[in-house]
């Protein structure tokens, strides 16, 4: 069994201060993005059929970082919006006997802000917002550094950190807390929580914790029922009821305590059913990236599709049955969920990165780092990997040039891939292939 629930799993206060009670936080960012890693054991499941690497873990770090080198292309006119930006991951640091020889079980304590820590995290030309613990990124070219720190140096640093085989999911606590966080930094701003996850709430126990909900049809809430169509009691109730009344209750990451009532007063406000007029915030936005297998009930052989316990509500979903459809290993009320999310926030998206069923992926060449396959491994090659909509871009069906650009062939085009190319610059080119250039952004 990979997940085990927690008994009791206090709020944290995230590795750096949040300030006195009541105090008006300095705002100096456009916007403010949070990037949350689900870090639980089942995202070092395996992304591709029939091979260990890459793992669900390294889809979710490519994924990331699509999303920064997306907004780094995000110039209105010549400038684009000031952003501060955080990064946490579920917390799995707690265990301390030596060589892990007890097991370490019920160890996942919520979430922690792995970056920034400090104010030199945020590299030359940024700045640390001390009173949220983010790093803003300037505007314009003078934030294109910034935006590489984050993409080619912070995010791949994750990808060492291997989810433990201990580490359990608190998924539904984790999202308020992220929401909570967003809030408190950026008021009437724009805010944005980008969620990297499979999915399986298995160990929140705050007021935003709860069983898992049936699917909502057509996957969309229905306003007219009092839980917008999501089972009551369930997790997506709850953190829909907190997000909805996060204004109204608003949080108090300074005092745990006081946060927790007022979670606890959001969910129950009303006696709990949604009022007519209420909705969710306006100015926050989801980008939900959801990473699962498809799995045959028939020949449930690997994980997560082995897992009889894998989904989050009770009674446990039975994937290891005999017979029946095909199913995702994300519970259908999950995905459904963050599907509905999508819809009902302004300019949210929701994103499916489901098991590659082959032993492999990208394209292999003749000379490796030879992406268009013309016998010479030159700028027409690094030109084609670093287009707009191939440089870190998902490489799979339909996207063909993505795949060609693969070297490494982990289904995502990035430095990677272009350390590659570089290693084998002028290959086959004799004299044409000019200077090797630098490792592109």
């Amino acid at each position: 069994m990979k997940r085990l629930a927690a008994a009791w799993i206090p709020l944290i206060a995230l590795c750096a201060g949040f300030g006195s009670a009541g105090r008006a936080w300095a705002q100096t960012a456009d916007e403010y993005v949070l990037i949350l890693l689900d870090r639980s054991a089942s995202m070092g499941d395996s992304a591709v059929t029939g091979a260990t690497t890459p793992a669900f873990w390294d889809g979710a770090i490519a994924a990331a970082q699509n999303w920064v080198q997306q907004d780094k292309q995000t110039l209105k006119g010549d400038t684009r919006p000031t952003r501060g930006y955080a990064v946490w991951t579920f917390l799995d640091d707690m265990c301390t006997c030596p060589g892990n020889v007890c097991g370490c079980p019920n160890t996942q304590k919520n979430v922690k802000q792995v970056w920034p820590l400090a104010a030199t995290d945020c590299g030359a030309g940024g700045s640390f917002e001390s009173a949220n613990d983010m790093c803003v990124f300037p505007a314009g070219e003078a934030g294109d550094k910034l935006y590489d720190l984050l993409k080619n140096k912070v995010l791949p640093a994750l990808t060492k950190q291997r989810p433990g085989s201990h580490s359990n999911t608190p998924l539904a606590e984790s999202l308020c807390l992220a929401v909570e966080k967003l809030q408190a930094s950026a008021h009437d701003k724009p805010k944005t929580l980008v969620l990297e996850t499979d999915g399986g709430d298995s160990s929140s126990a705050s007021a935003c914790s709860g069983f898992g909900s049936v699917a909502l049809p057509g996957d969309a809430f229905s306003k007219k029922n009092e839980g917008w169509g999501l089972t009551a009691g369930s997790w997506q109730d709850s953190f829909l009821r907190r997000t909805i009344r996060i204004g109204r209750f608003p949080p108090r990451l300074d005092d745990p305590r006081a946060n927790a009532s007022q979670e606890k007063s959001a969910v129950n406000f009303g006696r709990g059913v949604l009022l007519p007029g209420e909705k969710l915030p306006a100015t926050l936005q989801i980008r939900a990236d959801l990473h699962y297998a498809i799995c045959d009930p028939a020949s449930p052989s690997s994980s997560p599709c082995a897992e009889t316990d894998r989904s989050a509500d009770a009674p446990a979903r039975e994937l290891a049955a005999k017979s029946g459809p095909k199913r995702p290993s994300i519970h259908p009320g999950e995905l459904s969920f963050f599907k509905a999310l999508a819809q009902g926030m302004p300019n949210s998206s929701i994103r499916e990165f489901v098991r590659v069923p082959a032993s492999s992926l990208g394209m292999k060449h003749k000379i490796a780092g030879d992406v268009d396959d013309s016998g010479c491994v030159d700028e027409a090659d690094l030109q084609l990997m670093t287009s707009k909509d191939v440089w870190f871009a998902r490489a799979v069906a339909p996207a063909k040039d993505a795949i060609r650009a693969d070297l490494n062939r982990d289904g995502w085009v990035n430095q990677k891939d272009a350390s590659i190319l570089l290693s084998t610059w002028g290959k086959g080119c004799g004299k044409s292939a000019g200077k090797k250039p630098a490792m592109p952004e």
